[in-house]
């Protein structure tokens, strides 16, 4: 994972994401380069992955906090 993505938003990261996919749908796709935009696209879905799953543990934590 680069710095600059670990310093974006998961919105950002999304929007960034909606774009490379609305790429491939649009007018300037180009075989040439779909391969790279696949990479990026595939490791930002990652990177949303990962955290999303530390999201929902931190909610988890202050969950059970408030609960006790």
């Amino acid at each position: 994972m680069s710095k600059q993505s670990e310093q974006k938003s998961v919105s950002e990261k999304m929007n960034e994401l909606s774009k490379l996919v609305a790429w491939f749908e649009g007018d300037d796709f180009e075989l040439e380069q779909a391969l790279d935009t696949y990479g990026k696209a595939e490791q930002l879905a990652t990177e949303i992955e990962h955290d999303l799953v530390n999201l929902k543990n931190e909610i988890t934590v202050l969950k059970e906090k408030f609960d006790t």
